[in-house]
């Protein structure tokens, strides 16, 4: 005789009119309403109101009602993990409050679930689940796999967007089968266009600066300058600049009045930004503290260095947001596979 394992509280209530069996080795019983999973799911809806006796899923269980009478037994796919979240999210929160997802696989097996058992509900609350900042902060390229898989859109896109704050070079994991090549690509791109737009941003910086601002690496008159100012400037930096502004061709003079430890700071920023192309790799506590040290020798700029560039970081953040939220992710569902990973 098949030895199974009660679920529970909630799920062992004995006015239950219906119990989900689990599929494990050792199965687990949850007692439940027919009511609620009606309410929950068309496709239950549709079950409970055709002739048991022509339903495959149900049959009498050994398990009695609170009349003595036998009630309907439902064998289903799912692990009792899986069962207890996703029947938690269909109990009133007044007898059972809302499951807390501890990871997006669990996120992933209960989406399967009720997209198979039709739960609109169910699905609309695992979009906002998915996109909570425990998961899209520390696994976006996670996230971007699942919610493309069911076709969430809004969600798939804010994700795309917290992957620029990581290097788009990850180890692989299960959740990369349920997107093309072609998607992948796709995001691979979209990660390298916003690197590109966000270190030209602070790249241009030193071409933006001018004679009257009152930073310190531009009054100051003491320490080292970026560049020579009896010859033409060399470099990164001054080539990028006149490749997309011409300064080669006009007064470059305002360019000779930056200090030299700024600029590096504006180099290392751009090549930070290349690997994660997000507003706060400009506040970067190492850069900023390596271009602060940097300056110390100076004694007019030390005393300046730590608030000027804080206060200019967050400035360049602000902007560099700005002109990543112009780039555009060229994502289509055209090719969305619902299918699950090997196994």
């Amino acid at each position: 005789m098949l030895r199974t394992i009660p679920a529970p509280a909630p799920f062992d209530h004995p006015a239950a009119d219906v119990i989900l069996r689990s599929s494990d080795k050792e199965p687990m019983d949850f007692r439940f309403f027919k009511m609620l999973l009606t309410l929950s799911s068309p496709f239950f809806s549709d079950i409970f109101t055709l002739p048991q006796p022509n339903i495959p899923l149900l049959y009498p269980s050994e398990r009695l009602g609170l009349d003595g009478e036998k009630i309907s037994l439902v064998q289903m796919a799912e692990d009792k993990e899986t069962l207890q979240l996703l029947l938690g999210l269909c109990t009133p929160i007044s007898v059972h409050e809302s499951p807390r997802f501890s990871s997006l696989q669990e996120i992933s097996k209960v989406a399967e679930a009720a997209l198979k058992f039709e739960m609109d509900g169910v699905l609309k609350y695992l979009r906002g689940e998915i996109i909570s900042l425990r998961f899209i902060e520390a696994q976006p390229l996670r996230v971007f796999a699942i919610a493309y898989r069911y076709g969430w859109d809004e969600e798939a896109r804010k994700a795309a967007r917290y992957t620029l704050r990581h290097s788009i070079d990850t180890p692989f994991f299960p959740e990369l089968e349920f997107i093309s090549g072609a998607t992948l690509h796709k995001l691979r791109d979209y990660h390298r266009m916003c690197g590109e737009v966000a270190s030209s941003r602070a790249l241009l910086q030193p071409a933006l600066a001018e004679p009257d601002d009152q930073w310190t690496w531009i009054t100051c008159k003491r320490c080292p300058q970026a560049w020579n100012p009896d010859r033409r400037p060399s470099g990164s930096i001054y080539d990028f600049i006149a490749t997309v502004t011409g300064l080669d061709t006009v007064d470059t003079a305002k360019l000779t009045d930056t200090r030299k430890w700024w600029v590096d700071w504006v180099r290392d920023v751009a090549k930070e930004l290349r690997t994660r192309p997000w507003g706060e790799t400009a506040k970067k506590w190492d850069l900023l503290s390596k271009a602060v040290t940097s300056a110390a020798s100076c004694p007019a700029c030390s005393k300046r260095a730590r608030e000027d560039l804080e206060a200019f970081s967050l400035m360049l953040s602000v902007a560099i947001e700005k002109d990543i939220s112009s780039v555009e992710l060229d994502l289509s569902f055209d090719d969305w596979s619902q299918s699950s990973p090997a196994t």
